[in-house]
């Protein structure tokens, strides 16, 4: 009789049903070998013995990565989650799978590690050592996984390095059915069926080997899927967050011998982000946990929120701001001087990234708050500086140091908000007002001109800069003048910016968070968190280190002023009044100089005040007060400011973070859930653009000129190169 192929294929699967009672142990009794069996507890605790089972890879370590084979007579078969065999027996079951752990320190999830790559180009994958299948890397009837994910991904692995391909003939909660792609030329098939009452699925047919050949090299392959690869980038992610799309395609070529496209590897480190530091939606709402948790562990912790209804009930779209209590604490014994930038955010949802950095007394970035906005305006600057005033300091006399983005001049300028004079004053990076003075007016020379008449400390010759500049161009000196020369001059600056003149702590902190930008939101603020802390643990001890050995001053002053010693050597001193110390001090001809003349410089050491200014503006003496002191065996020491010594540094670093507890010892937050505004989602998949507003400031000073790779003339490009007939035959 003759039956249909829907009744061939449930014959079959009456057939390939699994019981747990037909799986045997054998043992050294034949007899009993048939009559025995083992049920489905045993079968359990195979599979949760081998799960026990892991080793921590460290990057470029191979050493934990042993080769255990067990050689035990009259055994049977059983796949590990990876297709690893093992033998068992009743005798030996207990001994055989005794846990093994090799314990050593997992990666650090937030730090950035040197070769990284090492840790997935290396000779040894959880997958490799031992082989899938039989000793000849085939796979075999009667393997057992702990699930259907992990014989997908044992079948996948198998199939790659075998270079053949597969398809899904039958897929369902119980049953996979595969087939190779050239079939029915090939007779390449597994089936594979859930044990009964568990998850676990056994291979139950196998017909193999592949007795195809690939007609031609592909370049891809159809089971090296973004969920595969992303499985396999997993440690390099964790490892190195900046790790580039291209970096990716070139590690999986490497290893697997197939070149993915842009796109896959892109989908395989989203996926690899999203296992690791979790989903971007549901990181919104366990937010408030984290920041409770951050709370109970370290007091002092500052949060805020500016929230606003969401689109269904119990709903809330939100801003948050936070700040860290030894941050908090250490910026007391930081010079007053803030610098504050924003920095867009490139994961699955838009927004800004605001930052106030402090600096110490070793000229090292201080990060003191933070705070996530829908974007850079008038209404976020102003909710951000509020929250530092009223929750992180009140010093009096604050700078400010900024660009010239409307929304922070119009912040600071608010009545009452706490950042006008007399409470603090607001400076321009000198850096972003060169970019806007060149851009509008397109003069290298002239922005140098600027740059210069900026840093100069003498009025003198700040203005001699300015006639410079007028002389070349007269409107650009009016441009110039239209901006308060105490916001952009130092000579002018009365000492409030401590010869800071740029913004650059704030975006070479934004550099050290480059790759957490595209994290979500939780894991973004959990690594600030990390980070701030590695700077405290390191400068900490840097700072105590340095106490011990009786260094009085920071690394940073000490150079200085040896260097500003040596240059006072060559000075002459003349001393006018011994009892204000008022001083006489003349320089000498500088080396290599024919037509710089000698200057003279008044001392005033009873104020501590010099002519040139720089003792004024940078907080320490310059060379003309040191000499003035060698000459009346003064100690100099009296006018360092204190923001430059070494217990001042260590007092800035002393305070301790603390551990957070565990995420399943969070406390419960009760109020509204937490959701990304829609208008912040990224509409468009692939690789989002870059919302940085490009300027002359992101290009090279020297561009080397491009040229053509065929011809090498400076004109054209290889696509238009004239001469690319000629190559392409010639080839």
């Amino acid at each position: 009789m003759l039956m249909t192929k829907n009744e061939r294929d449930e014959e079959d699967d009456r057939d390939d049903a699994i019981d747990t009672d037909e799986i045997h142990l054998p043992n050294d009794d034949e007899n009993c070998c048939q009559t025995e069996n083992i049920d489905l507890v045993m079968v359990q605790q195979v599979v949760e013995c081998e799960n026990t089972r892991f080793v921590n890879l460290e990057v470029g370590d191979r050493s934990n990565n042993p080769e255990v084979e067990f050689e035990v007579e009259n055994t049977s078969l059983v796949a590990s989650p990876h297709g690893t065999q093992f033998n068992i027996s009743n005798d030996n079951l207990q001994e055989t799978f005794v846990p093994i752990s090799y314990h050593m320190p997992p990666t650090p999830q937030f730090l950035n590690m040197d070769a990284a790559i090492n840790c997935v180009v290396s000779d040894w994958t959880p997958w490799k050592k031992p082989t899938l299948g039989n000793v000849d890397g085939e796979l075999s009837i009667g393997q057992i996984f702990s699930s259907k994910s992990d014989l997908q991904h044992a079948v996948k692995m198998f199939s790659i390095k075998a270079h053949q391909e597969f398809t899904v003939y039958r897929s369902n909660a119980s049953v996979l059915v595969l087939q190779c792609k050239k079939a029915p030329h090939c007779q390449w098939r597994l089936r594979a069926m859930t044990v009964k009452d568990t998850g676990m699925f056994r291979i139950t047919k196998y017909k193999g080997p592949h007795t195809c050949v690939n007609p031609c090299i592909n370049q891809d392959h159809s089971q090296l899927d973004s969920s595969f690869v992303s499985k396999y980038i997993e440690t390099l992610v964790k490892a190195e967050m900046t790790v580039t799309i291209g970096a990716i395609q070139a590690v999986v070529a490497e290893q697997f011998g197939y070149q993915i496209s842009y796109q896959k590897a892109m989908k395989a480190k989203r996926k690899a982000m999203t296992r690791l530091f979790g989903d971007w939606y549901k990181s919104y709402a366990e937010l408030p946990r984290f920041f409770l948790a951050l709370e109970q562990s370290n007091p002092g912790c500052i949060m805020y929120s500016k929230t606003v209804p969401g689109n269904n009930p119990n709903e809330e779209i939100f801003q948050r701001f936070w700040a860290f209590a030894p941050s908090i604490t250490g910026f007391a014994h930081c010079r007053p001087v803030l610098s504050i930038d924003g920095t867009h955010l490139y994961g699955k949802y838009k927004g800004t990234l605001l930052i106030a950095m402090g600096c110490d007394g070793n000229n090292q970035l201080f990060p003191l708050a933070f705070a996530i906005t829908e974007g850079e305006n008038t209404d976020s600057w102003s909710w951000f500086l509020a929250c530092i005033r009223v929750g992180v300091t009140q010093r009096k006399g604050l700078c400010l140091i900024s660009d010239r983005h409307p929304g922070i001049i119009a912040a600071v300028n608010e009545t009452y908000s706490g950042w006008t004079q007399p409470d603090a004053c607001h400076r321009f990076c000198m850096r972003h007002l060169a970019s806007n003075f060149n851009t509008k007016f397109k003069d290298k020379t002239l922005k140098d001109l600027m740059c210069r008449a900026a840093m100069e400390s003498k009025v003198k010759k700040f203005i001699s800069h300015m006639d410079t500049i007028g002389r070349i161009n007269a409107e650009a000196r009016n441009w110039l003048e239209q901006i308060p020369l105490e916001k952009w001059a130092l000579s002018y600056d009365g000492g409030r910016r401590y010869g800071i003149m740029t913004t650059n702590m704030s975006e070479v902190f934004n550099g050290v968070l480059k790759g957490a930008r595209t994290l979500p939101i939780t894991a973004l603020v959990q690594l600030t968190f990390y980070r701030v802390n590695s700077y405290f643990t390191v400068r900490r001890e840097h700072g105590a280190s340095r106490l011990a050995s009786g260094e009085e001053f920071t690394p940073h002053i000490d150079a200085k002023i040896k260097a500003k010693v040596v240059k006072a050597g060559a000075h002459e001193v003349l001393l006018y009044d011994h009892v204000a110390g008022r001083f006489h001090v003349k320089t000498r001809h500088s080396v290599g100089s024919s037509n710089r003349k000698p200057r003279t410089y008044h001392v005033t050491l009873q104020t501590g005040s010099c002519t040139c200014n720089k003792t004024l503006l940078l907080g320490f003496p310059c060379s003309h007060i040191l000499a003035a002191c060698h000459c009346r065996a003064i100690d100099f020491r009296q006018f360092v400011q204190g923001y430059y010594t070494t217990r001042a540094y260590l007092s800035t670093w002393a305070p301790l973070f603390y551990p957070i507890f565990d995420e399943l010892e969070w406390p419960q937050y009760n109020g509204p859930i937490i959701v990304p505004s829609d208008s912040m989602k990224r509409l468009t998949s692939g690789r989002p653009k870059s919302s940085r507003l490009h300027n002359e400031m992101d290009a090279r000073e020297t561009r080397t000129p491009q040229t053509c790779g065929l011809c090498k003339q400076s004109v054209h490009n290889r696509r238009s190169c004239p001469n690319r007939e000629t190559n392409d035959r010639r080839s």
